[in-house]
């Protein structure tokens, strides 16, 4: 089973690999507890997840010793994992004196046309149903959800300018002469600019560069500094590589010279 989270990381379970969508070569392989605390927080997806749960379900009931250090280490590894292929957000969020939950807002997407609810869903979802049954009309009901429908869209359209209007976002857009190329904007201008994103490959294809171990091109495309030409949009280009010694990452024009 493939789950897609966030619309962008394919979780793929057969495997126990965390990948982006598109480019399954890169994908990083999980451990085999790390793969069960992440099914097991899907499958509760929204709700807290008790430590002792996590234990049996995830250790105890495969024979193996369960401790809150090992628990703790895969939950930084996930998150980890999760923050490299571009998920700024928390996404496994910590429960104090409970455990652990999978973030409400964190989208969740599978290839299998049907999947069982867990329990406490599927309870909740015949206690609605039977307040349903209790209303006081067809017309009360339609009127309930209609209100409810109404409040949703107007949630998630404020959520979303919230969350799209100034964070930037790193996304991998191809490789070229043995450099991966990513690709920085604002998380809102993400989709729908494959014409753009296609121009810039085009350039870097016709200039390229030869990247060391470990360094790749970051390319900055905003509108906060146009070009005075019309119709002509403005990109930076950055190589950069991480300085493990000083526990930075640096980037610099690739004009400059080398990096270090």
């Amino acid at each position: 089973m493939k789950y897609r989270i966030n619309g962008q990381i394919l979780f793929d379970t057969d495997s126990g690999s965390l990948g982006l969508e598109g480019f399954p070569e890169e994908s990083l392989a999980i451990s085999n507890p790390s793969k069960r605390l992440l099914l097991l927080l899907i499958a509760h997806h929204g709700e807290q997840v008790s430590r002792e749960l996590i234990f049996r379900k995830v250790w105890d009931d495969y024979g193996m010793v369960s401790s809150n250090n090992n628990l703790n280490q895969c939950v930084s590894k996930l998150r980890r994992v999760l923050k490299t292929l571009g998920i700024d957000d928390e996404v496994i969020i910590t429960v104090p004196k409970v455990g652990f939950m999978l973030a409400q807002n964190i989208t969740l997407e599978t290839d299998e046309p049907h999947i069982t609810p867990p329990q406490s869903v599927a309870a909740g979802r015949d206690e609605r149903r039977a307040v349903s049954r209790r209303s006081a009309g067809r017309r009360l009901r339609t009127g309930v959800a209609l209100g409810a429908l109404l409040l949703l869209v107007i949630s998630v359209g404020i959520w979303l300018i919230y969350r799209n209007s100034a964070v930037r976002q790193e996304r991998l857009i191809g490789e070229v002469n043995n450099c991966k190329v990513f690709l920085s904007v604002p998380r809102a201008a993400l989709n729908g600019h494959a014409d753009q994103v296609n121009d810039m490959l085009a350039y870097i294809n016709a200039n390229p560069e030869s990247c060391q171990n470990g360094e790749y091109l970051l390319l900055l495309s905003s509108n906060q500094v146009g070009s005075y030409i019309k119709g002509v949009s403005r990109l930076f280009i950055l190589k950069c590589r991480v300085a493990r010694e000083y526990r930075v990452e640096v980037c610099r024009s690739q004009k400059d010279g080398p990096l270090f």
